[in-house]
């Protein structure tokens, strides 16, 4: 697994790392290039490579974000927070998923799981910030209760709710069809055609494409 420099977006550059198998999850690093704050999103596993990745890019680490709490998206999330010595921020509605996150890892591959260790929760829609830039997060629930998108401006990680042609799963515990078809016409509906969106697996697309796919499909 090696990091991938995905380009500068305003103030903000973007990396990625795709975790080992079975998940080949997309693990983001996003910059703020004035302040050099640096925000780990969805460490899904490999964390002594992603401390690497982070130490090569010679940033400030300050805070892993979890866009929703399935194991392949926080499995290196507490050697991370230990050895960087920063928080976990996931939506209050997501801690029956957290929590569920080891037996359910368990259930896939025979293994228990290590969940964060200094996890911070938030309600609603806050504006949180990376190196005092704004973070729009915006509350997508469906794939689980407490799924968000981080909306950076220029690009958008979509975790889980919506991939470049696919959208997530709804049939693990806290999964909601409905929501979900609901918050991806609201995501859609929020933000620019030319905005990138950067999902948990597979590769990136626009809104513009995004948008063609869903009234085709929807």
């Amino acid at each position: 697994m090696t990091i991938q420099q995905l380009g500068d977006f305003g103030d903000f550059s973007l990396s990625v790392l795709v975790t080992s198998p079975p998940w080949y999850e997309n693990c983001y690093l996003v910059q703020h290039k004035p302040t050099k704050s640096l925000a780990i999103i969805d460490p899904g596993g490999d964390g002594e490579r992603i401390l690497e990745a982070v130490a090569a890019l010679g940033g400030k680490p300050e805070v892993i974000f979890l866009t929703h709490g399935h194991p392949d998206h926080l499995g290196a999330a507490h050697q991370i927070e230990v050895a960087l010595k920063i928080p976990t921020r996931a939506h209050a509605d997501e801690l029956p998923v957290i929590s569920n996150s080891s037996d359910l890892n368990k259930s896939f591959t025979g293994k228990s799981q290590q969940g964060p260790g200094s996890l911070e929760t938030f309600t609603g829609e806050p504006t949180e910030t990376l190196g005092g830039a704004p973070i729009r997060i915006l509350h997508t629930p469906g794939h689980t209760p407490g799924g968000i998108c981080l909306d950076f401006g220029p690009f958008v990680i979509t975790g889980d709710t919506l991939f470049r042609n696919g959208i997530g799963r709804t049939d693990l515990p806290g999964g909601s069809e409905q929501q979900l078809w609901a918050s991806i016409n609201r995501l859609l509906g929020l933000v620019e055609d030319d905005v990138v969106l950067f999902s948990g697996h597979g590769p990136e697309w626009t809104v513009r494409d995004a948008r063609r796919w869903w009234r085709m499909v929807g």
